[in-house]
């Protein structure tokens, strides 16, 4: 069934569709606990505050169990008290590496005070000792054999990051392809 959104020679429809089936997520590639180093500030933009900072984990879940997972973050905190991730991280677990290119927000609990983001670049500033949900996706580089599914994977992370202390845990999941969608 299909509606005129408007009459006339440029007339365009809507057609109903039926819902499509969503996307679940799959296989755990990994989830692991570290810790975020020093929050290095860059200066304070239009967008935001910038820093670069690193963090260094292990992994304690999935294939890559007992690996360990570091790399940069360069993370934008915004006027609105959203982080931005980008994070090129590396997996080693002594046999496998793959690379991932991790894009994401930190999010700050409900009703979390946001300061001024020229307060962050006083030394003296602390940030409140509660988790941040860190959500995102990483796209996955690897040359092993047994992994190279994950270079045409989706994945989805989830987690927390409590920017006071520099823990960090995060869960990352395959997304399942669903015959139906692709």
């Amino acid at each position: 069934m299909a509606t005129d959104i408007q009459k006339g020679p440029h007339a365009m429809t809507t057609a109903t569709h039926t819902k499509r089936p969503r996307a679940t997520l799959g296989e755990l590639v990994y989830r692991f606990e570290g810790t975020l180093a020093e929050m290095y500030p860059i200066g304070v933009f239009p967008e935001g505050i910038r820093f670069h900072n690193r963090f260094d984990g292990t992994v304690v879940a999935g294939p890559f169990a007992g690996g360990r997972i570091f790399g940069p973050d360069l993370f934008l905190l915004r006027r609105d008290g959203v982080g931005e991730i980008h994070a090129p991280e590396v997996i080693d677990d002594g046999t496998h590496r793959v690379a991932l290119d991790v894009r994401g927000y930190v999010v700050p609990p409900p009703g979390a005070p946001v300061p001024p983001l020229e307060a962050l670049l006083d030394p003296s500033f602390e940030f409140p000792d509660v988790p941040f949900r860190v959500t995102g996706s990483a796209l996955a580089t690897t040359a092993a054999p047994e992994y190279q599914y994950l270079n045409r994977a989706t994945i989805v992370i989830e987690g927390h990051v409590n920017l006071a202390t520099g823990e960090l845990a995060v869960e990352a999941r395959a997304v399942e392809r669903n015959a139906e969608i692709c």
